[in-house]
């Protein structure tokens, strides 16, 4: 068994440790726990923000280093697994859930078994992280979901080592090619859902606005009104900013914007994406050395308002833009808010991350928080009453985001060490070369 650790120090710091057994899986299960095998991962840009932000918002708590771990990547205060968004199938259970259930949820990025303490959600089938250690942790990564069942080998009595479990052995082709796709977009394309749902909702009547970091902060019907906005998206090409596009073209034209603008390394791919959807707002998709031209453009459209979202922009390209936006004669005394989704592909040093802060207070930006809003969203009305609304966009976003997104590819690697696992993978993300069109998936 194989273990991924990161230096918390540095995260580009990294190692892939042997792990024979770990001390846990020695002994019974405790009541209301299952233990799960992860067995198919995604590695995106998100897992950089894992590590980088582990400390602060507790990301390190999800899985610590087994103690069994050879010196020093035991050390808990130095060394941390990275989580993971995808499947795990249940091993063994003492809750109603069966051997053989797949489980969508958050996972080590290891291939060990992991037990986790569940107790049921609302929701039938979804269930909650409850061990004192993850409590500490946003309310979305404790959350699991039932996602199906398959059949595993018996264990043979009196041999302690277990089979071991091979997706490919289970799953057939297309189920699997499913599976990759779910856990490459789903963490992030309810991101998209609530930011154009519920913190620009278009209804505040009978969908109360939303503030960005959720939390009860207050954010008013003018403060979600884009009826008569242009919203810009930055790093459009980014996974999280597709799918916030898909939810503006699915807007109604009454409910705004007046214009999106989508800033890209390649527009090429996102420009038939609107005409595919039947959004009937008008588009412009440009690269980064076209901001400037592209104001002129937003001029014409004479905004009340302008919206910008960054997802991840290359540094300057915001200072840029608002520069142009303020020196234009028609948009200087324009409205703008900006709206902080996510961050570079990069590791970032003690100093980036404090001029980051410096420049979120400097711009008046304001970060997103999917958990924050999620949360707020279910107290409004219930879990169900969330599931029931989220559901059917889903299942239709399904069915069109292979024709919207056909440049994106899934590559998929096996276990944890090597050029196919996830060790050569998070040495990609540290340097920056995992590009929007490819999407990382281990199978462990």
């Amino acid at each position: 068994m194989k273990v991924h650790v990161v230096s918390k120090a540095d995260n580009q710091e990294h190692a892939v440790v042997t792990l024979d057994r770990p001390e846990y899986e020695s002994h019974g299960l405790s009541t209301s726990s299952v233990r799960v095998q992860p067995l198919l991962i995604s590695l995106t840009s998100n897992n950089l923000s894992y590590a980088r932000g582990g400390d602060f918002l507790h990301w390190w708590d999800t899985y610590p280093v087994p103690a069994e771990l050879s010196p020093p990547y035991n050390d808990q205060k130095s060394w941390g697994i990275v989580p993971a968004w995808g499947y795990g199938v249940v091993t063994e259970s003492t809750t109603e859930i069966t051997r053989g259930t797949l489980l969508w949820g958050f996972w080590p990025t290891a291939s060990i078994s992991v037990s986790l303490k569940l107790q049921p959600s609302e929701l039938k089938g979804h269930w909650t992280e409850i061990t004192d250690s993850r409590q500490r942790l946003m309310s979305i990564y404790n959350a699991y979901m039932e996602e199906g069942h398959i059949d595993l080998p018996d264990f043979v009595p009196g041999i302690k080592t277990k089979p071991t479990i091979n997706i490919s052995s289970f799953v057939d082709e297309n189920l699997l090619k499913r599976m990759a796709w779910i856990s490459l977009f789903r963490p992030t394309w309810q991101t998209g859902y609530l930011l154009s749902r519920h913190t620009f909702t278009s209804n505040p009547t009978t969908q109360p606005p939303i503030h960005p970091l959720g939390m009860n902060l207050p954010w008013t019907a003018a403060d979600a009104d884009i009826s008569a906005a242009v919203v810009i998206s930055l790093s459009a090409s980014s996974k999280t900013a597709r799918s916030f596009a898909y939810h503006v073209f699915r807007r109604r034209v009454v409910e705004g914007p007046w214009g999106f603008l989508q800033v890209s390394q390649t527009p090429e791919v996102l420009e038939p994406v609107a005409g595919k959807l039947g959004a009937r707002i008008p588009t412009k998709t440009v690269k980064y050395d076209q901001i400037v031209e592209s104001v002129e453009w937003i001029g014409r459209l004479r905004p009340k308002r302008i919206v910008l979202v960054d997802f991840g922009a290359r540094a300057g390209t915001l200072a840029h833009l608002l520069g142009g936006i303020k020196g234009h004669s028609a948009l200087g005394d324009v409205g703008t808010t900006i709206i902080q989704v996510g961050s570079e592909q990069k590791v970032y040093s003690a100093d980036d991350i404090k001029e980051n802060r410096e420049s979120m207070q400097k711009m008046g930006k304001i970060q997103f928080n999917t958990s924050g809003v999620r949360d707020s969203a279910v107290e409004l009305t219930s879990a169900q009453d969330y599931h029931d609304q989220l559901q059917p966009i889903w299942e239709d976003w399904m069915q069109v985001s292979h024709e919207t997104t056909p440049d994106i590819q899934i590559t998929l690697g096996r276990g944890v060490s090597g050029d196919e696992g996830i060790e050569k993978g998070w040495r990609r993300l540290c340097l920056g070369s995992v590009g929007t069109q490819e999407g990382l998936l281990y199978a462990m």
